[in-house]
């Protein structure tokens, strides 16, 4: 075994250097402590020192300072020689992180003793340590399977064969396994349910619960379903309340929780169904607009309340309108000056990069927040979801048998054609809305089409003909939606002051009456020049409603 010894003293240093190639040790020699503290910073540095108290430059007790001072070196075992033999100058150098002291002269017997009591400590060391990284590996390889089932069990994978989304997801553990989970359930090839979830906590603990939870999803869609006509699902709300009522009271008894949204995306309707969770506001990027909303409920995430009622909502989108999902762990990414990256970078990052493929957009925002951070270190799990509208072509749309239940309709820009718009309205509800509107809903719709079309034809057109209005009515599965495109001076849908109801203004109503006459409201214009306006009507047996100003960015 190597063994230092550090004596300035000539004679000193060559008897002992003679005693120990005896004894079967690898002598390495220093004659001050400057050269002792360079050798044993060599990368294979003797184990064992015997250092002299007193030596030009450094002494012995700074050289042990200065390698009991270093982190993730080898342990040395150092023995210091000294004439000092008072009971200070003993604590002295204990307390500098001497393992022994011996008396000059040294008693070569007594030096054995020490040597061989060093020696096996340092054996010791070395098994704990051998013992310690085979417990690492052992624990790293078990890490890598929970990782592994966790990508099984807890992360579905994203359809690609539906026309008119794309999809991409990804989840980055904070301690490799996490308690995030996502999952996708189709239901033909018009319809998805997506459901993005994160139970409190990290590690193996909050995986098996995430892992439960999911599991109570599958089987409450199947039991649900089952019970239903063929070709019919669940509603949204009906899955979530389900599973609510099987896991809520473990979740309690464990004092954890978990938020969630679960989103059924029909492509036929162009509309989202969702029940909120707690989770973070899903953003819907608008493209026609350029505009970003935030959807989010009201209600308490799983695992609160027994009594919790689940309500969903609704919101229609259209082709190039972007959904994400996201888990706090994206928003309270933090970097060295303690800023987190928050829900504003991320709409900044969406605004910057929403014609990235999904596939393209999630592993970017990644990077993103990478950059932001400046490690690749994670203090919370973190998932993103995007998904992604396309438009698809009718003519699939029939050929999968998909009901379009839609007409169109084109007029002069000219104030006697209202008439026929307010008809053209009124004929399709009748014999297209199925099941129908309520008639004062009806009333209201044709109210607010006929007031939209008056705006086009006075302020777009400034009443001067040729100009056309075409307009298209879609019936939903749970209402109907009329868009209306012209080719006029654009609409600034911020420009409108609010109405004054004090009788001292005598125009001004028609928006605020379009705006509480339907459901949803949308104005855009697109890159082509032409303006868009969209009014959606939806029955009030479909969900519970809960108004959001869509022209107001969130």
């Amino acid at each position: 075994m190597k063994i230092l010894i550090a004596e300035d003293d000539l004679i000193p240093r060559r008897l002992l250097e003679s005693i120990l190639r005896k004894w079967d040790y690898e002598v390495v020699s220093a004659a001050d402590g400057e050269e002792a503290w360079r050798i044993l910073q060599e990368p294979d540095a003797p184990r064992l020192a015997i250092l002299d108290w007193l030596m030009p430059g450094l002494d012995g007790l700074e050289v042990c300072r200065r390698v009991r001072a270093r982190e993730k070196a080898p342990y040395v075992y150092v023995i210091l020689l000294t004439a000092k033999d008072q009971k200070e100058d003993v604590i002295a150098g204990m307390g500098a992180g001497a393992d022994d002291y011996l008396i000059k002269p040294v008693d070569f017997y007594k030096l054995e003793v020490r040597l061989r009591a060093g020696r096996r400590i340092l054996d010791l060391q070395s098994q704990l340590l051998q013992s310690a990284d085979e417990l690492a590996r052992v624990r790293r390889g078990e890490v890598e399977l929970g990782a592994h089932i966790q990508q099984t069990l807890l992360l579905g994978k994203p359809p690609t064969n539906m026309p008119g989304l794309q999809i991409a997801a990804l989840t980055v553990p904070s301690q490799q396994v996490d308690g995030d989970f996502y999952d996708f359930f189709p239901h033909g090839d018009q319809c998805l349910d997506v459901v993005v979830g994160d139970v409190m906590g990290k590690g193996v603990a909050a995986a098996l619960l995430a892992a439960a939870t999911k599991s109570q999803f599958l089987r409450a869609l199947s039991d649900l379903t089952a019970s239903l006509d063929k070709g019919n699902a669940p509603q949204p709300q009906e899955i979530v309340a389900a599973v609510h009522a099987q896991v809520t009271e473990q979740f309690i008894n464990l004092n954890s929780f978990e938020t969630l949204c679960y989103a059924r995306f029909d492509l036929a309707q162009r509309h989202v169904d969702f029940v909120d969770a707690g989770h973070t506001a899903t953003i819907q990027y608008q493209r026609a607009r350029d505009n970003c909303l935030m959807l989010q409920g009201k209600n308490m995430p799983l695992g609160f309340d027994k009594a919790e009622k689940y309500e969903q909502l609704s919101r229609s989108f259209e082709p190039g309108d972007l959904f994400v999902f996201y888990s706090d762990g994206i928003t309270e990414a933090m970097n060295d000056k303690g800023e987190q990256f928050g829900v504003e970078r991320i709409l900044a990052f969406l605004r910057a990069h929403n014609d990235l493929p999904p596939a393209e957009f999630v592993p970017e925002l990644r990077a993103e927040i990478a950059r932001f951070t400046q490690t690749e270190t994670l203090a919370d799990d973190m998932t993103c979801v995007v998904v992604k509208m396309e438009r698809v072509d009718d003519d699939y749309l029939l050929a999968h048998s998909v009901s379009l239940e839609q007409a169109s309709l084109e007029v002069d820009a000219n104030l006697s054609e209202l008439t026929t718009i307010w008809t053209f309205v009124r004929e399709f509800c009748a014999n297209n809305v199925h099941p129908p509107l309520e008639e004062d809903l009806i009333y209201q719709l044709e109210l607010a089409v006929v007031e939209a079309a008056s705006n086009i034809i006075k302020h777009a057109y400034h009443g001067i003909p040729p100009g056309k209005v075409f307009i298209e009515a879609q019936a939903l599965s749970d209402g109907v939606s009329i868009e209306m495109y012209d080719w006029g001076i654009p609409f600034d849908a911020d420009a409108p002051r609010p109405p004054s109801f004090d009788g001292s203004a005598e125009s001004g109503f028609g928006l605020y009456i379009i705006a509480q006459s339907v459901n949803e409201v949308q104005y855009w214009r697109e890159d082509s020049g032409r303006n868009g306006t969209r009014l959606v009507q939806r029955r009030r047996d479909f969900f519970v409603h809960e108004r959001i100003d869509l022209d107001q960015e969130s």
